[in-house]
């Protein structure tokens, strides 16, 4: 089965606010008095009541002309998804479209899946929140009325937004990314296409990443694949061999008790016959 992913176009963005609506009207998230901090982000932050914002970073500084960065900012569905290995639950998982979803009825609210993330994604209330790329939708939805696509997509008024087949989007963004670079936007990238296993947002940016606030090469952090990887096997394993232990001093014992009966009641008939 096909990858499945979002292409966002931060050269067609024109920050309506439209996807983050459709987001919350869809998933049935209440609005949070909020108030404008530093920036037009708004809500600041992801919280538990928003899985999607968009972020705004403006550029400006001396004798350049004001610039605002927009990022469409959510769960970026990691190939290789550091929340879905450490969560203890079974809440989060990735689908056969590589899709990384979450069964909130088994969340226990621990947050390990929020420090694992690359990008501090996760909210955690009385469960985790975040996007699952309308899942609901993408799985059972209707095409003829669009609702077999993501919200946030349907609702995008300035084609910013589409969702489709990974690969395919991939090859979109790199012929997007080199029209850009001919029209002079020397540091237009595409962001997403290998690390973490590939993310399943696809980004065209036309600046570098870290004028969006995002990390250059972000990564999982070291302490998630020593746990995961070398001591959570290891206790597993110290785990079976003190059971294993266990059983061979049980076996050992009820081997000496039965020798030492069989000898007391050696040594008892002997006397006996002696008496006799």
């Amino acid at each position: 089965m096909a990858r499945m992913a979002y292409y966002f176009d931060g050269s067609k963005c024109i920050g309506c606010h439209g996807c983050q609506v459709a987001c919350k009207q869809w998933n049935q998230e209440k609005a949070v008095p909020t108030k404008f901090v530093d920036g037009y982000t708004n809500p600041p932050t992801l919280n538990t009541d928003t899985r999607m914002i968009m972020k705004y970073h403006e550029n400006f500084e001396k004798d350049t002309v004001p610039q605002l960065f927009m990022l469409k900012h959510q769960c970026y569905h990691c190939g290789e998804p550091a929340c879905v290995k450490v969560c203890p639950s079974g809440c989060l998982t990735k689908t056969a479209e590589g899709i990384v979803a979450a069964d909130t009825a088994k969340c226990i609210a621990c947050g390990y899946c929020r420090s694992a993330c690359p990008f501090t994604i996760p909210t955690i209330g009385d469960h985790v929140n975040k996007c699952d790329m309308c899942l609901s939708r993408t799985q059972s939805g209707s095409a003829k009325e669009q609702t077999n696509i993501p919200a946030c997509v349907k609702s995008c008024s300035a084609a910013a937004l589409e969702f489709g087949e990974r690969d395919k989007l991939v090859a979109q963004a790199k012929k997007r990314v080199e029209w850009l670079k001919g029209r002079g936007y020397q540091h237009a990238n595409l962001y997403g296409e290998g690390f973490l296993g590939g993310l399943g947002i696809i980004s065209v940016l036309t600046h570098k990443p870290v004028n969006y606030g995002l990390p250059e090469n972000p990564s999982v952090p070291v302490e998630v694949t020593v746990w995961k990887d070398i001591f959570n096997p290891m206790g597993l394993l110290m785990l079976a061999g003190a059971f294993g232990m266990t059983v061979v001093h049980r076996l050992m014992q009820r081997g000496g008790d039965d020798s030492h009966s069989s000898k007391s009641d050696s040594t008892g008939s002997g006397k006996e016959d002696m008496k006799g």
